[in-house]
């Protein structure tokens, strides 16, 4: 098994670590799997459900087991990225490459490309501007952010005291161009980053709502 993974899957183990971590070498069934961990197949059962609904875990293929097939679960193509310590350090260190090869413009230019490559990976569904803001909110708590939207003046604020690529953003605060660019790309609107950079960065987009948009509902907490 990898080493990147195993600082995070040993001591003290849990159990959801422990399914992981024979996850990660192969499907296996609620029976195998309670063997291998020294857990009742009940909580083996009820941590599988709850790894379906969150979409880390599938099941894959059926093995013969008395009366009817077991079915073998397996984990989902990149649901071993939470595990893994090495996304940030290379992004990181690849955002650094760039900087010193790139120019001030090149660099800023890749990041908008970057924004609205990502905005194109997820659903954009049509509604008011308000609407769409809540939906961009939706995106980001799905991807683990605690982002909120918020109204200010005339504008609506997004804030996060966690910054979901932090790592990338330490190493150079242009990154936040991108997750600009895919909040304006999502939404339709302008938004202007205003975001608090360092080592513990923490997100602030500011959006300019129309003054005709004809929405007079409030902004809705997505939660």
């Amino acid at each position: 098994m990898m080493k990147i993974f195993e600082d995070n899957l040993d001591r003290p183990a849990t159990t959801r670590a422990k399914i992981f971590r024979f996850l990660l070498e192969a499907p296996r069934t609620i029976e195998e799997l309670a063997k291998a961990t020294s857990v009742t197949k009940n909580a083996i059962r009820a941590q599988i459900a709850l790894l379906q609904r969150e979409g880390m875990v599938e099941i894959q293929g059926t093995v013969k087991s008395g009366r009817r097939p077991a079915a073998r679960y397996g984990l989902r193509a990149g649901s071993d990225v939470q595990f893994s310590k090495a996304y940030p350090l290379v992004f990181s260190a690849l955002i650094r490459s760039l900087a010193k090869d790139l120019s001030d413009e090149e660099f800023k230019g890749l990041m908008s490309r970057l924004g609205k490559d990502l905005a194109g990976s997820v659903p954009r569904p049509p509604g008011s501007p308000k609407e769409r803001i809540e939906n961009v909110v939706g995106v980001l708590k799905s991807l683990g952010s605690p982002a909120q939207a918020r109204e200010e003046d005339e504008d609506v604020v997004i804030t996060s005291p966690a910054c979901l690529i932090s790592a990338a953003v330490s190493a150079d605060a242009r990154v936040c161009g991108a997750m600009e660019t895919f909040v304006r790309e999502m939404t339709g609107l302008p938004v202007q980053e205003c975001c608090q950079h360092g080592e513990r960065p923490a997100c602030r987009f500011k959006i300019k709502i129309p003054k005709d948009d004809g929405t007079a509902d409030p902004i809705r907490e997505n939660t």
